[in-house]
């Protein structure tokens, strides 16, 4: 294939993720009071959103749309991107297909469910008790959607380490040895990384993010030794030269 040819692939692709994105998000604009419903049962009984500026509720709505649609059409989105990269994997690599394409929409949602879950329950709670009962809040629907959004993305960012190691393991760009050797510099870069995303400064909620992170490297590690010793009799081993 010429460069033009990829190019036109691409265009072709990009065209189809971005319609199931969009057509995905229409689905869950219908569904947004349902979502919104939801994505407030971690904030205290007594306490409810409100918006100060006449965009704000459409703003709202779009974010919530948007964020679903995403997670809804991410299947779709996957299988493009693999479709696009297929082409320059070896025959025995491109079987990984399905399994990447679940593993990844798993992974994500197992994230999105632990940030809400058991994140968000704890951390709201404790940003809203700084002040006591000295100041009465009020919530902008924007800023909290918009704050919440981001933590349940980078929730299920985060919990996308395995599969991606998983990955370049079978493909032969990460070994486990490799990740061994980089462990203290990963995890300076993973607390650092932590630091950033913590919704607050406090070293409470800096752990409920730092944890996580440590723990999904080590199980990265894992994941590559297991691809490793999987790989079947006659395969070339992950990162062997082939013929």
């Amino acid at each position: 294939m010429t460069i033009f040819d990829h190019l036109e692939e691409l265009r072709n692709r990009v065209f189809i993720a971005v319609g199931a994105w969009v057509l995905a998000s229409g689905v869950m604009f219908v569904f947004r009071f349902d979502v919104l419903d939801w994505l407030q049962r971690p904030l205290p009984d007594a306490m409810t959103l409100t918006y100060f500026t006449i965009l704000e509720p459409f703003v709202a709505s779009m974010q919530i749309a948007s964020f679903f649609g995403l997670v809804l059409a991410a299947p779709v989105i996957v299988a493009q991107v693999w479709g696009f990269l297929a082409p320059g994997l070896y025959p025995e690599e491109r079987r990984y297909a399905v399994p990447f394409i679940v593993l990844t929409a798993l992974a994500f949602a197992a994230g999105v469910a632990f940030s809400y879950y058991l994140v968000l329950p704890i951390t709201i709670p404790v940003l809203l008790s700084f002040l006591g009962d000295a100041a009465q809040g009020l919530l902008s629907i924007g800023r909290y959607i918009g704050n919440v959004l981001m933590l349940l993305a980078v929730f299920g960012v985060m919990f996308e380490l395995p599969v991606l190691a998983f990955l370049l393991a079978r493909i032969g760009l990460v070994r486990a040895d490799m990740l061994v050797r980089t462990r203290r510099y990963a995890l300076v870069i993973l607390l650092v990384l932590a630091a950033a995303m913590s919704p607050s400064g406090d070293p409470f909620n800096f752990a409920l993010v730092a944890i996580p992170l440590v723990v999904l490297y080590e199980i990265s590690i894992i994941v590559v030794r297991f691809s490793q010793r999987s790989t079947p009799r006659g395969e070339p081993e992950p990162g062997a030269t082939r013929a």
